[in-house]
């Protein structure tokens, strides 16, 4: 199996290895996600009602304001969060949540990263390690 290592900036510590589960578009908090469920409610979004509990969330960035705290709350929340444009609403959400969280990467891993990957997040380290699916 092929792994892929990325260095990047960690945003919150811990170490976790999960399911990546991949956001193409941003993601917008308030009322476009729902914390009981653990999915976003945004009807045009790609990841439209798909769990990302447990899951490695990877996206580009989040869109809108504080409503992205949504996402670390409740029994759904992500295992991880992966993201390329870093911002303060993102930290406060991951600090929240209590789960590994990274930006800043030497390369996108948007570029990498597939759903269904195996992602090995090591933000107290910082880096990434992706094990491509099969």
């Amino acid at each position: 199996m092929k792994t892929i290592r990325i260095y990047g900036r960690t945003e919150f510590p811990g170490k976790v290895t999960a399911e990546a589960l991949v956001s193409p578009m941003p993601l917008q908090g308030f009322t476009n996600v729902d914390p009981d469920r653990g999915c976003t409610t945004e009807r045009n979004h790609p990841l439209f009602g798909i769990s990302y509990a447990g899951k490695v969330l990877v996206f580009p960035s989040q869109r809108g304001s504080g409503g992205f705290l949504k996402y670390g709350r409740g029994d759904h929340k992500p295992a991880a969060f992966i993201h390329t444009v870093a911002s303060p609403i993102n930290v406060l959400c991951y600090l929240q949540a209590h789960v590994p969280a990274m930006t800043d990467f030497e390369k996108d891993p948007m570029d990498y990263i597939e759903t269904g990957d195996i992602v090995f997040v090591n933000a107290d380290e910082g880096y990434i390690e992706i094990t491509k699916k099969e």
